[in-house]
């Protein structure tokens, strides 16, 4: 190999970010929480559906609310209480 080929090489090396095989997945639990946290500011149904599947303590699997807590490593009783659903927060000084 030439000089410029191995320069070449190391810069290739150098400049390349690893692939987590994971991203899709755990972009798919963030839109899953996204859209429960969302549902808890509407009315009806969807609200019903959405504080029953945040107050699940189901962690069976994998999409549960506190299998996906874990899999993002965030606190899920820190989530609950972001929206309202738990003592000592007031889930009112969030901007809709």
């Amino acid at each position: 190999m030439s000089l410029q080929s191995d320069s070449a090489v190391h810069v290739a090396y150098d400049d390349h970010v690893s692939h987590d095989p994971a991203t899709p997945e755990r972009n798919l639990m963030r839109a899953v929480l996204k859209i429960a946290m969302d549902d808890l500011r509407k009315t009806g149904e969807l609200h019903r559906d959405a504080r029953a599947y945040v107050m699940s303590n189901e962690d069976n699997y994998l999409y549960s609310f506190l299998s996906i807590c874990s899999h993002l490593n965030v606190c899920p009783h820190t989530i609950r209480k972001i929206c309202g659903l738990a003592d000592g927060w007031d889930s009112s000084s969030i901007a809709a």
